[in-house]
């Protein structure tokens, strides 16, 4: 378990202090879902680009990287694809992470 400090503004101290706990579950459960949203766009977006690679070359990206043609534009293709599948598989752990916070 973590335990954050939250640094408030002095003159709401009496507002939050009142709301006990529940308002920074709240407050989490309510950025957790804004990140959600925000974050499932990101990674639909690197799906997209992921299956425009799968397209062009006709195959998965770990069977394009087994046989890369020997090309400048599939060396390109191959950096960005990598990439791309890394942070896509970053994304998806996140998504996880924030469902489990928001309970969907």
């Amino acid at each position: 378990m973590v335990e954050v400090t939250i640094k408030i503004p002095e003159h709401i101290r009496d507002v939050v202090s009142e709301a006990g706990e529940a308002i920074y579950v709240e407050a989490l459960n309510e950025v957790a879902r804004k990140r959600l949203s925000h974050t499932r766009k990101r990674f639909e977006e690197l799906t997209k680009k992921i299956a425009g690679y799968e397209s062009k070359y006709g195959r998965t990206y770990e069977h394009f990287s087994q046989s890369l043609p020997d090309t400048p534009e599939a060396h390109d293709d191959w950096t960005e694809w990598s990439y791309v599948n890394s942070v896509s598989g970053e994304l998806l752990n996140k998504i996880e992470k924030l469902e489990l916070i928001t309970g969907r």
